[in-house]
């Protein structure tokens, strides 16, 4: 991780819908014409980018729901981010 990418603020893109379901959530991107959809897990981090959140703030989210370690839920959140960002759903 890049110096100060703790603190970058993640924010989902513009324009997607969202539908939280009771085992995760769906995304909908009208742009591409792609659904999305999410894991418990990756829809507590994607609820975090709708509010614009750092990956500090999101590992803490999963570290509180989940009840697992710092370092699982760091690398949790990174593998996420990285997939939403490959996949254009968040704020270049």
């Amino acid at each position: 991780m890049a110096k100060g990418e703790e603190q970058q603020v993640w924010q989902a893109r513009p324009g997607l819908l969202y539908r939280p379901l009771v085992d995760g959530g769906m995304i909908y991107d009208g742009e591409s014409g792609q659904v999305h959809h999410l894991n418990a897990t990756a829809a507590q981090v994607w609820e975090g980018c709708r509010n614009g959140a750092t990956r500090e703030e999101l590992a803490a989210v999963l570290c509180s729901r989940y009840a697992v370690e710092v370092a699982r839920a760091q690398a949790d959140v990174a593998r996420i981010l990285e997939h939403f960002a490959g996949v254009r759903l968040l704020q270049p």
